[in-house]
């Protein structure tokens, strides 16, 4: 049986950051594909309303320093929402430290290094269905006015 449910977004910004003056903006969008008059397929975004088994979604989070002083360690975390798998990074700044969780948002790290502890009490390495969140560390402070955007992909169950 498939089932719709619709895309949803929460991000969080973290640290110094989150005493500047800086905004975020989470969009989430499908690809869609169509033919124009030349008979040539052109791919657009959508804003990913309904979403099927098997849809990806492109989570996209837009973010500006509104302030007036640099704001320091700004760190952006996006949780995995349920029932989606993560893909990819699909976007990340220049110098951006990615992680991923598995455990809920407790602890992040490369992927390949990440493990979960499977139905016999084992540890194994953390597959993508495994993954909870998504985490960019700017490494330089974000400029008065400076704005950006990081995004990453997840596929409905």
């Amino acid at each position: 049986m498939k089932r719709a449910i619709i895309a949803t977004v929460l991000v969080m910004l973290t640290a110094g950051a989150a005493h500047a003056d800086v905004q975020l903006l989470a969009v989430a969008q499908t690809e869609i594909t169509t033919t124009n008059e030349a008979g040539q397929e052109v791919t657009t975004l959508a804003p990913a309303g309904k979403v099927v088994p098997g849809d990806e979604v492109i989570y996209t989070i837009n973010y500006v320093n509104r302030g007036t002083d640099p704001a320091a360690d700004v760190v952006i975390t996006n949780p995995i929402p349920e029932h989606m798998v993560f893909t990819k990074v699909e976007a990340s700044p220049d110098g951006a430290e990615v992680s991923m969780s598995a455990d809920g948002g407790s602890e992040y790290g490369a992927p390949r290094n990440l493990t979960v502890t499977d139905a016999k009490g084992q540890p194994r390495p953390a597959q993508a269905s495994d993954f909870t969140h998504v985490r960019w560390i700017l490494q330089e402070p974000l400029e008065p006015g400076a704005a950006g955007s990081v995004s990453f992909r997840a596929k409905l169950q």
